[in-house]
Parts: structure tokens; sequence; C-alpha cells
């Protein structure tokens, strides 16, 4: 049977491993959500990129419509022009033919901006679907991946945690209680290692009584971290 420092370096393995693996599993719903939110703001930067393309083809259109009604609105005025006998009317039409013609040229320019962004806009319409499908994929990709991962590792987590129960009961009934506590209070760091003749965890060096009762594979804690302590390369 193996002394008890072969069972606690194996105990410390475990554990430490079990330690490891409910971290991933902790983890995978917080790194899901963060590709969700990748997922989400391409999909939202897609849709204000359709919904400018919608306002700006309004915006084109009821631009054109005013460039109409301003050319209807100067052609009418120079038909009336020609019916005009007072000079002071007539002069009066032409200034109002000019504000007219200045407000038609502010009109065009802004049908001619607008349009060039629509064509801007609509350039990149492509672009951005592209992101938003791919985004898309690759949510759907790590979800399924994500959770495949997360059972295994509940599966070898689970298995582990029995394993760690099946090495615990080797362990001296005389030790329990202050094993117990400690595992309580640190889990698998309650545990470490010697190497040389120093703790693996505080790189404290033991002195001669305690490194020799660690070669005895006697019930040693640390006297700087307070850790148990096992021989590396116990057998």
């Amino acid at each position: 049977m193996a002394g008890p420092a072969a069972i606690l370096r194996e105990i410390h393995r475990l554990r430490a491993f079990v330690q490891e693996l409910q971290s991933r599993i902790d983890l995978a719903p917080k790194q899901l959500n963060v590709q969700q939110n990748v997922l989400a703001r391409r999909q939202e930067e897609l849709k204000q990129g359709q919904e400018a393309i919608k306002k700006l083809k309004i915006g084109v259109h009821d631009h054109e419509v005013s460039v109409k009604a301003a050319h209807q609105q100067i052609k009418k005025y120079e038909q009336q022009l020609n019916e005009i006998s007072s000079n002071k009317e007539y002069d009066a039409l032409k200034h109002e033919i000019a504000g007219v013609q200045e407000k038609l040229r502010a009109l065009e320019d802004e049908t001619l901006t607008t349009m060039l962004e629509l064509e801007e806009l609509t350039g990149r319409l492509p672009v951005l679907e592209e992101a938003a499908k791919k985004a898309k994929v690759e949510f759907a990709e790590f979800e399924r991946d994500s959770q495949a991962r997360r059972e295994v590792w509940i599966q070898q987590r689970d298995e582990a945690t029995n394993q760690i129960g099946a090495e615990e009961a080797k362990l001296p009934s005389a030790i329990r209680p202050e094993y117990d506590r400690l595992i309580k209070a640190m889990g698998a760091d309650a545990l470490a290692a010697v190497e040389g003749k120093n703790c693996t965890a505080c790189y404290t060096e033991m002195t001669v009584q305690l490194y020799h009762n660690v070669l005895k594979q006697q019930f040693v804690l640390c006297w700087n971290c307070g850790r148990v302590l096992y021989l590396k390369d116990a057998k």
C-alpha cells in the first residue's frame, strides 16, 4: 500500500485537477456570453446600417420632391412675369424667383450629398451583412463546442472527486480531523510538495527536524504557510 506521502501527493494532484476543471466550468458561461455579445454587436451594426440606408432613401426622395416643387414654382412665377404690367410687381416677383432659385440650389446640393452618403453606405452593407453572418456561425459553433467541453469537464470533475474520496479513505484516522480542517479552509492549496528541503508553496526551507519528519512520512505542516507537506517523489 502506498505510504501517507504518496496518498497526499495523489490527493493534491486530484484536488488541483478538480479545482482547474471547476474554474473552466465556471468560466464557460462567461466566455459564451462574450461570444454572444460579439454576435449582438454585429447584428446591431447591420440593423443600424439598414435603418440608415432607409432614412437616406427617404431623404433623397423628399429632396427630389422638393426640387421638383421648386422647379414648378419657378416656372409658374416665370409665366406670371409675362402677365405683369407694373414694374414694382415685376421686381417683386423677380425677387421671389431669385429666392426660390437659391433654395433650389441648396436642395440640389443637399440631394447630391445625401445620394453620396447613400451610395457609400450601400456599398458597406454587404460587409456588415457578411460580418453578422460570420458572427452567427461562429457563435453557433462556439456554443456547441462549449457545451460539449463543459459536459466532459463535469464528468472528469465528478470522477476525480470520487477518486479523492477513495484516496482520503486511505489516510490514517488520527490525522483526518486536522486534514479535514485544512482542506475546508484552503482546498487544494492545503497541500504542498517538498522539493529539496523547501516547501514548494511558500519556498521556505524546513528545519532539519521537520525535514526528518517528512522523510519518515509523518503528518507535517509547513512552519511558515501551514500547508500539509509531502515528499514530491514519495512512493
